[in-house]
């Protein structure tokens, strides 16, 4: 346990669980992929002439809302309090789930369960890494893979509770308007109590984990003070005017979007090839494993490596399935392990850049600089909804995969002749402090 006595580590180790379980909590971002055409066919039900495809944008909405407003979860952590924050992030994700079993506008329905969810995510997002960060400062790739991993088990468990309760019977969608199909009324009729157990489900675990959350510990000592400041840049100004952080906000953009893509499309792309609710979502719970187990995984590579090394083997993977997507998409299995794979591409890449960014920009001001990264993210996550709207209305989804596999071969080549992986504020604050050894 090092300088911490064993009481001191078993609080930070039940903390870290706490920080956990909030994750597992917003992490149910990713189950709108499997409730979309649910949502959509229980609007068409009640009235609306909504179609799948422009529902599909709740994903990417909550995405970028949640991704843009993490800056802001971290500001209210710092400014005023780690458990306000944290309670008010994830009381706005369960009552935006509440209130959507309520909704038959489509209007309203994106309003709340696509901005006022993904806001709720955007608050909690940092809080949880933030504390583990300061409790376990010596490993922080391997915290940050332990607590965003539960942001992928999240979408595992409720994928297949919320199909299970919709479609039990596994019925095919029996609707079908300009080419696409939805689930008549015995199916979509189930939704809003699904959405009410739902949100019950969100509240007891997340209750649970703020319970058990710690608090943020600052630096105690003389030593620890000087070994943060050797790290650190010296305010957010500074680090946002940097050419490493033009770089990392660029390759996160592009990085990023077909993964996101993937996650929001599989299920509209599988329908189209594979006829099979439970398959379909059976493999996004599986994909949602991969994306939380290989979360931790890509972490304790990068800290026994580096961030250019472990990235650049990612982004080799992620490009190899998606450029063949489209040709194994027949075969149940292959198709299965291909989407799981770009899944755990997606998820190494969410644990990859916070901590890459809290190296090169020091813990607390890289938290920070990490909330305005994460706004790269969310103009990902928009630029791929829009690109398919596009892309596969003219010229299809083998169009749309090799788009993707081409901005995954951009990612490689900055990673390889672009980014130089370093804290240029290190040599700099030690010069200052009279050269610590």
């Amino acid at each position: 346990m090092g300088f911490y006595s064993k009481t001191d580590f078993g609080r930070k180790v039940i903390s870290l669980i706490g920080a956990f379980l909030i994750h597992f909590v917003i992490g149910t971002t990713y189950t709108t992929s499997n409730l979309s055409i649910y949502i959509a066919s229980y609007l068409r039900e009640k009235g609306s002439s909504i179609t799948l495809q422009e529902l599909n944008i709740l994903f990417p909405l909550q995405i970028a809302i949640a991704t843009s407003s993490t800056l802001i979860g971290t500001m209210f952590t710092t400014k005023f309090n780690q458990y306000l924050t944290v309670c008010i992030g994830n009381s706005l994700v369960i009552l935006s789930v509440f209130i959507t079993s309520f909704l038959t506008d489509p209007i309203i329905v994106i309003l709340v369960f696509g901005i006022m969810y993904g806001f709720g995510c955007g608050l909690s997002y940092t809080t949880p890494l933030m504390i583990s960060w300061s409790h376990f400062p010596n490993h922080k790739g391997r915290i940050s893979g332990i607590i965003i991993s539960g942001f992928g088990f999240g979408t595992t468990v409720f994928n297949l509770i919320s199909t299970h309760i919709i479609n039990p019977d596994n019925k095919k969608p029996s609707h079908k308007h300009n080419g696409t199909k939805y689930f008549s009324d015995d199916v979509s009729s189930r939704l809003p109590n699904t959405l009410r157990i739902l949100a019950l489900c969100y509240f007891i675990i997340s209750l649970i984990g703020i319970l058990l959350l710690g608090k943020i510990i600052k630096p105690k000592g003389q030593n620890d003070l000087q070994e943060s400041t050797i790290d650190e840049c010296p305010s957010l100004k500074s680090g946002l005017k940097t050419k490493t952080f033009s770089i990392l906000f660029l390759l996160g953009f592009i990085s990023n979007m077909p993964g996101l893509y993937v996650a929001s499309a599989y299920k509209s792309y599988g329908s189209s090839e594979i006829n099979d609710d439970d398959f379909l979502a059976l493999t996004g719970a599986l994909g949602s494993v991969f994306n939380g187990s290989f979360r931790y995984v890509w972490a304790q590579l990068m800290d026994k490596s580096s961030f250019k090394v472990i990235i650049s083997i990612l982004l080799m993977f992620q490009l190899c399935f998606l450029g063949s997507l489209y040709f194994v998409s027949q075969f149940k299995i292959v198709f299965l392990l291909w989407i799981c794979g770009i899944y755990a591409c997606e998820g190494g890449l969410a644990t990859l850049f916070p901590s890459v960014i809290v190296k090169c920009f020091g813990k607390m001001t890289g938290t920070k600089i990490f909330g305005v990264y994460y706004y790269s993210v969310a103009l990902s996550a928009i630029s791929g909804f829009v690109i398919q709207l596009f892309v596969i209305e003219y010229f299809g989804y083998l169009a749309m995969f090799l788009v993707m596999a081409g901005l995954t071969l951009a990612s490689i080549f900055i990673v390889y002749f672009v980014f130089v992986e370093e804290n240029p504020w290190k040599n700099q604050n030690k010069y200052f402090l009279g050269g610590i050894n």
